[in-house]
């Protein structure tokens, strides 16, 4: 009688101390009841069943959106909450044993402190996770995914020293690089699409098996040179222009760089002795810049690789049209001319890699003229009414040509060759300065010397360079009479007049009306 008294007291106990919880979220409920019915009274989660609970908790897939509760299993090791329908996961900080933690593949934007836990493996793949909670306490974490979230960081890798698989990638990382000095014991690592163009201490990773570097900025790769662990190494679309060193990499068998700057030179190689998976094709466009070169000099475009391949074809195209296939890397201009001013575009063959066409950019190539003439200034040394102006040309530019030159000055009229930079004798007029190399390439500019003040309007058309000519700067018909009001010419200015008849024939000296409408006359005297 005392045996069975003691054993209802105990149990009474038992019951007394029995603590219910209704849960909030059904599917987690219905879960519960399908596959771990021990902890559940009814409807109920038996907290204290709960806690007794040990090794896996197994809820993937189960369309929970809330996972209040869970906190109570204290004593499992495995928490998988995989494929449900999550935003936020509850304190599971009691759960002290915890040594595997499986989230992925829902819509978490947050996720408690878990520097109590001592994780070996925490996954939270495909989720909006903008920052990972604090896991300083999982020094010993073996694995860490977080791929496919929000994050602007990457994991404190000092943290984890003994981490083999970090798989991070496509994150919107705001740093350019990663540093995974720490962690010398990687065998997979996985940092694609986060914009990255350097992983700092890579080539520490001599264990490293699998690389997934895939869409960054990374410029070089030979970092890897001297892994020769590697079996997958997945790192296409990275602008970078070398080919790793694969002697020493006989257990690779995936090997994808195609969108990178590879061309036949790097490719050839390694074709010899493949992966069992070798994507290679297309390469990203070589570039060419836009080129500006001057006329009737030699101009050659050449194929930016050095030692290129005998076995290469290269078509040239101008203007979406073949204008050069051969096996030349070089089309020379010989030379350049006006007409050959365009957009240009090279294409690459070579028939031992056949999946492979290489292609530069678009370029233009525009063509300046042989020479130009700038005059900055035409600075007036000095001016006389009956000699003239001096001008000293020595601020003016010359762009192009080939020494020496030489230098002519006109107007509409008159034409002569000049010592140069500095000219005597110039007369007012509107004027064209001209140079000539030794190629004959010209150039021409001009200017305006305006009619000194104060000066009797006077031509002496002798020839000695003197007040040959007469300016006139007005814009207008203006007739010229002689003394017995006949017509002897008929001019349209501004004009240079040489003191010409309308035949062209030398005015006899003598005085001379010269009439604008609505300009008072000039009475010109010429002297013979």
């Amino acid at each position: 009688m005392r045996i069975l008294l003691t054993s209802f007291f105990f149990l009474a106990i038992r019951v007394a101390f029995s603590q219910l919880l209704t849960l909030q979220d059904d599917h987690l409920r219905d879960k519960l009841i399908l596959s771990y019915p021990q902890v559940m009274q009814g409807n109920a989660l038996d907290i204290s069943k709960a806690s007794l609970l040990t090794n896996v908790l197994d809820l993937r897939g189960a369309g929970i959106t809330n996972a209040a509760g869970i906190e109570y299993f204290k004593s499992i090791t495995t928490l998988d909450l995989s494929n449900n329908q999550l935003t936020s996961v509850p304190n599971i900080s009691g759960i002290t044993g915890l040594v595997n933690f499986y989230a992925s593949n829902n819509k978490l934007t947050s996720l408690p402190n878990m520097a109590t836990l001592h994780l070996k493996d925490f996954q939270v793949v495909n989720n909006m996770l903008t920052a990972l909670p604090d896991l300083s306490g999982s020094t010993g974490l073996l694995s860490l995914y977080c791929s496919n979230n929000n994050l602007i960081e990457f994991p404190p890798l000092t943290q984890f020293p003994q981490l083999s698989k970090l798989v991070s990638g496509q994150n919107p990382i705001s740093a350019s690089f990663i540093d995974v000095t720490p962690c010398i014991h990687l065998t997979e690592l996985h940092v694609h699409k986060t914009g990255i163009d350097t992983i700092i201490g890579l080539e520490k990773l001599t264990g490293l098996t699998t690389l997934y570097a895939w869409t960054n900025n990374i410029k070089s790769f030979k970092s890897l040179d001297l892994i020769s662990t590697l079996t997958i190494c997945i790192i296409y679309d990275n602008p970078f222009s070398d080919m790793p060193y694969l002697q020493n990499k006989s257990a690779l068998n995936r090997l994808n760089v195609n969108g990178a700057l590879l061309t036949f030179e790097d490719i050839k190689p390694v074709l010899q002795n493949p992966p069992a998976t070798f994507i290679y094709s297309p390469q990203r466009e070589i570039f060419f810049a836009d080129v500006t070169a001057r006329a009737e000099n030699n101009y050659t475009l050449t194929y930016p690789v050095t030692a290129p391949l005998s076995s290469n074809i290269y078509v040239w195209f101008k203007n979406g049209i073949v204008i050069d296939s051969s096996a030349s890397p070089s089309y020379t201009f010989s030379p350049l001319k006006n007409a050959d001013a365009g957009n240009y575009q090279l294409k690459i063959y070579n028939t031992s890699v056949s999946l492979l066409t290489l292609n530069t950019n678009t370029f233009k190539i525009t063509v300046q003229p042989c020479i130009e003439l700038n005059i900055i200034n035409a600075d007036v040394v000095s001016k006389d009414c009956s000699k003239g102006y001096t001008i000293d040309f020595s601020q003016n530019q010359i762009s192009g040509g080939t020494p020496p030159f030489t230098y002519e000055l006109a107007t509409s009229s008159t034409r002569k060759n000049i010592s140069y930079p500095l000219v005597e004798n110039v007369e007012a007029g509107n004027y064209f300065l001209k140079v000539v190399d030794s190629r004959l390439c010209s150039a021409t500019n001009n200017f305006v010397l305006n009619k000194i003040d104060n000066c009797d309007p006077v031509m002496t058309p002798n020839g000695d360079g003197i007040t040959d000519t007469y300016y006139i700067e007005k814009t207008g018909k203006v007739t010229v009479y002689n003394l017995q009001r006949v017509v002897v010419n008929t001019l349209q200015a501004p004009i240079v007049w040489d003191g010409t008849d309308r035949n062209g024939a030398l005015l006899d000296a003598g005085f001379y009306i010269l009439i604008m409408d609505g300009e008072k006359p000039v009475y010109l005297t010429i002297i013979r």
